[in-house]
């Protein structure tokens, strides 16, 4: 029988429920593959749901100390947790995971809160997994010894069915979340209706650190691909991590800036008919500028040659009514994901509104040359854009007429 075969009678028996069947399909293509730890993650559970679960604990222990030795500690971690529960006086994993920590310094934890734009197939390998993670992020290489060991204690293990919600939006954001084993994916509402997928996450990765570090309601959903075995972070934990170890909420505000982006990219209309791949690579090619209430981002009469995105916060737009002796008339208030200044940038003629900060502002700019490059491959974005304009003018004249009359 092909190991292809193997895989679809295993999954098959997984799911008519028949878990002694499922175990010697497992075992089969354990043995074809023994380095393959995601088999081995199966035959382990398999041993559990059929009552041997000393022999399961066995596995287990090998299978931690593998992705320890490779240098997966969140997945090492995730299955410590598992043995501890199925037998607590099993403690040499976390033994060995504390000599680790102190023994490999700054080698230690190449795939550790790493996000990464890829989620395995059946078929790779955790070498190929650990090369695609060529930039090491070494983020527990600080705690070592009694901390380290500390920090894993603290750590709480839950499992999601595959298709269950993690959170939703406007769930509160108490935890960060690690991902053990499976894969998760980020998926944001769409104004449309609907919802859009803006990153694929697998073992290793975090999210949730938007809400998180916002201390805000999550806006966006985080849904479970696989069945996924997470690690979460509580609040007081991570604070606590961080006063010894500044540099870890740093690296975690990076992802943050750099998965808010990849959202907001997601979400706004321009970009519906540009690839996921193309929308991760135009995010180098943004520029990020703050504003405080009441700065003026843009202004009524200047040239314009960028696009601007809101990142976070809102702004309010005016325009000057001439019939009033330039009187300023609110036009309206955009928030996440919209965009303006697209009339200067497609006619050459100055900019017909000034927009102002309402709240703490983060928008992304994207140069003219930048923004032509993209329209002249994805011609959907000009379009875009330009229907867009064209309902602001006529909006415009509207609010203009309105006032006037």
């Amino acid at each position: 029988m092909s190991t292809d075969q193997l895989r679809n009678k295993a999954k098959r028996a997984l799911l008519d429920g028949k878990y002694a069947k499922a175990l010697l399909f497992f075992e089969e293509l354990h043995k074809a593959d023994p380095k393959d730890l995601r088999i081995y993650v199966k035959v382990a559970e398999l041993r559990e749901k059929t009552g041997d679960s000393k022999a399961s604990v066995q596995d287990y222990i090998k299978i931690a100390k593998a992705y320890a030795e490779d240098s997966f500690v969140v997945q090492a971690i995730a299955i410590n947790k598992i043995i501890l529960r199925l037998d607590p006086n099993q403690t040499e994993v976390q033994k060995h995971l504390r000599e680790l920590s102190s023994e490999r310094g700054d080698d230690w934890a190449i795939s550790t809160l790493k996000p990464q734009e890829h989620v395995l197939s059946e078929h790779e390998t955790l070498g190929e997994m650990a090369r695609l993670n060529v930039e090491r992020t070494p983020l527990l290489s600080g705690l070592s010894g009694d901390e380290f060991e500390s920090f894993m204690d603290s750590l709480t293990l839950k499992v999601f069915a595959a298709g269950a919600y993690i959170y939703k939006e406007g769930m509160a954001g108490d935890y960060l979340y690690l991902i053990g084993m499976g894969s998760v994916r980020l998926q944001a509402a769409l104004p449309s209706g609907g919802n859009r997928v803006f990153s694929n996450l697998c073992e290793g990765d975090f999210f949730g650190e938007h809400a998180f570090m916002s201390r805000i309601k999550h806006v966006n959903a985080a849904v479970a691909e696989t069945e996924a075995s997470l690690l979460m972070i509580n609040r007081e934990t991570f604070d606590s991590w961080v006063k010894k170890h500044a540099k870890i909420k740093e690296t975690v505000e990076e992802f943050y800036c750099q998965r808010v982006l990849a959202r907001v990219l997601a979400i706004t209309p321009i970009f519906e008919g540009v690839p996921k791949k193309v929308r991760l690579a135009l995010a180098d090619k943004f520029d990020v500028r703050i504003f405080n209430v009441g700065d003026v981002v843009v202004k009524e009469g200047d040239l314009g040659k960028s696009f601007f995105l809101i990142r976070s916060g809102r702004v309010v737009v005016f325009t000057n009514d001439m019939r009033r002796g330039g009187a300023p008339v609110e036009l309206g208030v955009m928030g996440e994901g919209s965009f303006f200044v697209e009339v200067a940038l497609l006619t050459d003629k100055p900019r017909t509104a000034t927009v102002v900060a309402k709240d703490a502002l983060e928008v992304m700019e994207l140069t003219r040359d930048a923004f032509n490059a993209i329209a002249l491959e994805y011609s959907s974005v000009r379009k875009v854009v330009e229907a867009y304009q064209k309902k602001r003018v006529q909006d415009t004249i509207k609010t203009l007429m309105k006032k006037g009359g």
